[in-house]
């Protein structure tokens, strides 16, 4: 039996529909003043453009597009032909130039040994004339001293030459007047003996003190001679002792070829170093003729073929991440919007192209500027022709979700986001 509709039923289903009606109104305005939702949203993402380091015909090519390549798996091989004659020169130029790094210092070590051992001789050569020398100075003084008494005593003995000479002469003049008395028989015969007696004794000392003159004599030209060859001695002392200074010097004087040893040594050893740092960079030019992903993503925009020749740093395609670690969203919210946005705040994100899942996220930055200021031409508000126009901020949302969902979640993807500005589920660290 149907129910009768009566005029108390009708007001109470009236009143039931006018407090649904309330309800959803209230509903809708709460949700206004807490929540912040935009449909200006895209999924962004760190693309990663993938060139080459060398220069070279591509010979093998391991990828195509939409493959999704992991860390280190190979993209294209580089003929690496010529690279590999590269590090083989390289390397020959890098152990020449370590065999003549080697016999240089090889040659400093004997150039130091033997210029040092040259330097010590010459110095104990010249110690040694020096000593010479001194020696020679102390004869000949010697011998001067010598000389000059020599001198003095047969100086002494002519000086008693005259003396003797008038005593031999008066006892002479004596003795032959005696004579002359004694044989006419005037003076006795001892008076004539005893002047006699005295003109021999006169002669004697006459002929001793010339004997002794002349050894005198002869002992001044020994003395003479001998310090003669002192002088000389002395002489080719010092003219030894010019001879080892001059050796001195010049033994001074080549030690500075120990400074040039060492400089030459130290040039190739940095010549070697140079050399290995070119047979560094050769391999590693070789190993670059190998192209491996430096990250894991999708590859995206190939341009290259096998044949071609790719040139050095030209990016030849892009791998996308799909982690949300490089993956995540720009909101556009109106600025009208902000005054409650913070960082840190919940998100609920739906893709357009997942439209069965609900993803969570968080605010992590807001942008340091609106849009439209970094646009190829920003607006100039002071020309006159002013509009006002609601700007609106880049708000960049992280996802809360540590996988991507079977990698669906892709860069450029539309999405929508709603923003719980009531509480908080993180702490970033930028501000707003």
């Amino acid at each position: 039996m149907a129910r009768v509709l009566t005029p108390r039923r009708l007001r109470l289903l009236l009143l039931a529909a006018v407090v649904a009606v309330c309800g959803q109104m209230l509903y809708a305005w709460w949700i206004t003043r807490t929540d912040a939702y935009t449909d200006n949203a895209y999924v962004v993402g760190n693309i990663t453009p993938i060139s080459s380091f060398v220069t070279g015909q591509v010979v093998a090519l391991f990828v195509d597009d939409n493959m999704i390549v992991q860390p280190g798996d190979p993209i294209a091989q580089i003929n690496p032909v010529d690279f590999q004659i590269a590090v083989d020169q390289a390397l020959a130029d890098y152990q020449q130039a370590g065999h003549a790094a080697d016999a240089a210092d090889a040659t400093t070590h004997y150039t130091t040994d033997d210029r040092k051992a040259m330097l010590t001789a010459a110095e104990a050569k010249r110690a040694e004339a020096e000593q010479k020398v001194r020696a020679a100075t102390v004869a000949v003084q010697t011998h001067t001293r010598l000389h000059e008494k020599e001198k003095e005593v047969l100086a002494a003995l002519n000086a008693q030459m005259p003396g003797l000479v008038a005593l031999q002469r008066n006892a002479q003049y004596y003795y032959e007047r005696f004579q002359s008395l004694a044989k006419t028989g005037d003076v006795p015969g001892q008076e004539f003996d005893n002047r006699e007696a005295a003109y021999r004794a006169a002669v004697a000392k006459v002929e001793s003190l010339n004997s002794d003159v002349k050894g005198a004599e002869r002992q001044v030209l020994a003395s003479e001679l001998l310090l003669q060859e002192a002088e000389v001695h002395l002489e080719e002392s010092k003219r030894a002792l010019e001879n080892t200074d001059a050796t001195v010097s010049r033994a001074e004087a080549e030690q500075v070829q120990l400074v040039v040893a060492a400089d030459t040594a130290l040039a190739l050893r940095n010549q070697q170093a140079l050399a290995e740092a070119k047979l560094r960079q050769a391999r590693l030019d070789l190993s670059n003729t190998l192209i491996r992903a430096p990250r894991a993503g999708v590859v995206s925009r190939r341009t290259i073929q096998v044949g071609k020749t790719l040139e050095a740093h030209d990016p030849f395609l892009s791998i996308v991440p799909l982690d949300f670690d490089n993956v995540w969203i720009v909101a556009n919210m109106r600025e009208n919007q902000m005054p409650n946005i913070r960082v840190g705040q919940p998100v609920k994100i739906t893709v357009d192209a997942i439209a069965d899942q609900t993803f969570d996220g968080w605010v992590e930055s807001v942008a340091g500027g609106s849009g439209a200021v970094f646009s190829l031409f920003p607006p100039d508000n002071a020309t006159g022709n002013f509009v006002r126009v609601v700007q609106r901020l880049p708000v960049r949302i992280r996802f809360a979700h540590k996988e991507n969902l079977e990698n669906r979640v892709r860069p450029g993807m539309s999405t929508r986001v709603t923003i719980d500005t009531t509480r908080y589920v993180r702490k970033g660290a930028h501000e707003w």
